[in-house]
């Protein structure tokens, strides 16, 4: 007799109310403080923080509060409870956990204090006492991986994926785990089981996708570290989103294993890659060394073990600025934020700035979709009918589930085409000399719910396997009027994405941010360039 699965309603329910009893009670927010469309003040204001609490999730990025915890300032356990206070409030504003495990991360740091009590003679580990929130889609032991999808709920992990493994060995704590849309393929965190995650700078945009928990709760400071996974720009388009630094890595460099990825299963096209969101630069490259110093292949059968060099800076960097990709139109404030971010570049001695041109990418990112569906909709729509569970709004506007699928013959035309474009970008790359290439994440901000419906800005890297990182660089601001629809150069649809944008009040407080992207497996290389640009751009080391 088949077994009796529960209806997706029933489910979402009983998993609130799991979520709802994991917060204690002294930590809950009056109903008062929901339905401002700005939250960002709400952590500091709403009494649950203590004035020190609020001081070490504010002011500090990892890189500095790590040098705290080292010093002995605080304890492991402070600091803990600190960051499981700020994401218990970031979660009531904005849906942005799924799973909460306060009481064994502070637990947990409890052990780390007494480790380092009883080992005064020893160095502290990498990471000791940092919390550090991972996606749902990361395996944690004891947790449910349910991936925004009803059919996973309630089959908690066995074992430790490998990153949530080897951050543990690094001495992190782990506290939460964090939302993303249904099959965590679209650019607004939505699903049937935990519902939408909002953008604390304006709740009426998205907060991205797929790593869109981590965005909303980094925005709000209940992270400071956030590990996401980017298969076409899902940790890029959280940080623009959120204004925060997203660093999507070449595949294999951070451990990917028991990683729930949604794609069909013993496929092998786009992959998904695992990176860091942060409020620096300089802790994407602290985040990268430590991890590419360890010994990977222990953790991931799969893993590229390329190795961290303390590679030194180039002295004089030479930088492609691309303005547009051929399909979409940056808007106003997209544009304003690049040319700003050129004109900087180009002032500074050490910088070359070149414009360029992309050869056309239109069928990349065909081919790209096609990957993702090489059994059309077929693999998703039955994780859906376990439970009855209907397709979500930002998925169906992508309408990724009614693409057609392939055959065996059509997927070996895919990888023939994905070589030749390799070769292709490799000759722009190595032609040009450049050491980077500058260009919008996406041809808009923040979007308003469920109209973010493409990735050509992000997920051309994904197809190529470049690393890239997203720098924000300002907010939308009176002068970011709307203009004219003729402006749009390429087309309906191009017309139609970018007439979203309406003006400076709709977007009120929506980030701007850039786009640089590195060559294959110069990860490393890329971090030294992106803090180069920072520092220019936002005055940050």
């Amino acid at each position: 007799m088949t077994e009796s699965i529960k209806d997706y309603r029933v489910i979402s329910a009983e998993k609130k109310l799991q979520q709802q009893s994991r917060i204690p009670k002294e930590w809950l927010l009056p109903d008062s403080y929901l339905g401002t469309a700005n939250l960002m003040d709400v952590p500091l204001t709403c009494g649950v923080l203590s004035n020190e609490e609020c001081n070490i999730t504010s002011n500090f990025d990892a890189t500095a509060l790590l040098d705290k915890l080292k010093a002995g300032e605080w304890s492991a356990e402070q600091v803990t409870v600190a960051f499981c206070k700020r994401a218990a409030v970031a979660h009531q504003l904005t849906n942005c956990l799924t799973e909460i495990f306060f009481d064994e991360a502070i637990q947990r740091a409890r052990e780390l204090d007494r480790e380092r009590q009883l080992n005064t003679d020893k160095d502290l580990r990498p990471f000791h006492g940092l919390p550090i929130s991972l996606k749902d889609s990361f395996q944690v032991s004891g947790h449910d991986t349910s991936t925004g999808l009803a059919c996973f709920v309630n089959e908690p992990a066995e074992e430790h994926s490998g990153m949530a493994a080897m951050l543990v060995d690094l001495g992190a704590v782990l506290y939460c785990k964090t939302n993303l849309p249904q099959i965590i393929m679209s650019g607004d965190t939505d699903n049937n089981v935990f519902g939408r995650t909002l953008n604390p700078r304006n709740t009426s945009l998205t907060a991205g996708g797929s790593t869109g928990g981590e965005g909303a709760l980094l925005a709000l400071r209940g992270s400071i570290v956030g590990v996401g996974t980017d298969i076409a720009g899902s940790i890029r388009i959280p940080a623009v989103c959120n204004r925060l630094y997203g660093f999507r890595p070449s595949v294999g460099i951070v451990p990917h294993s028991g990683v729930r990825d949604l794609t069909v299963p013993g496929t092998d096209g786009v992959r998904s890659t695992a990176g860091p969101l942060v409020t620096s630069i300089r802790d994407a490259a602290l985040f990268l060394k430590t991890i590419m110093q360890m010994e990977t292949w222990k953790y991931d059968s799969a893993a590229v073990s390329v190795p961290w060099t303390n590679l030194r800076p180039t002295q004089k960097v030479r930088i492609g600025l691309v303005l547009d990709e051929g399909i979409y139109t940056p808007s106003p404030p997209v544009r304003r934020g690049l040319n700003m971010a050129a004109e900087l570049l180009q002032q500074s001695e050490n910088i070359k700035v070149v414009p360029i041109t992309l050869p056309s990418i239109q069928e990349i990112y065909s081919d790209t979709i096609k990957y993702f569906t090489l059994l059309g909709g077929q693999h998703y729509y039955e994780l859906f009918d376990r439970t009855g569970e209907p397709e979500i709004p930002s998925l169906k506007a992508i309408g990724l589930l009614s693409m057609p699928g392939t055959d065996l013959r059509g997927f070996f035309d895919l990888n023939v085409r994905r070589q030749a474009a390799a070769r292709q970008f490799q000759q722009l790359f190595h032609g040009k000399n450049l050491d980077a290439i500058l260009m919008p994440p996406a041809p808009h901000t923040a979007l308003p719910h469920d109209q973010w419906t493409s990735a050509t800005y992000t997920g051309l890297w994904n197809y190529l396997d470049y690393p890239a990182v997203v720098i924000p660089v300002d907010t939308v601001c009176k002068s970011d009027l709307a203009d004219d629809i003729s402006n749009a150069k390429y087309g309906a649809e191009d017309a139609r994405l970018y007439s979203l944008y309406t003006g400076p009040e709709d977007y009120k407080d929506a980030p701007i941010c850039i786009q640089l992207v590195g060559y294959h497996h110069a990860d490393e290389k890329l971090t030294h360039t992106a803090a180069l640009v920072d520092s220019i751009i936002n005055g940050k080391a």
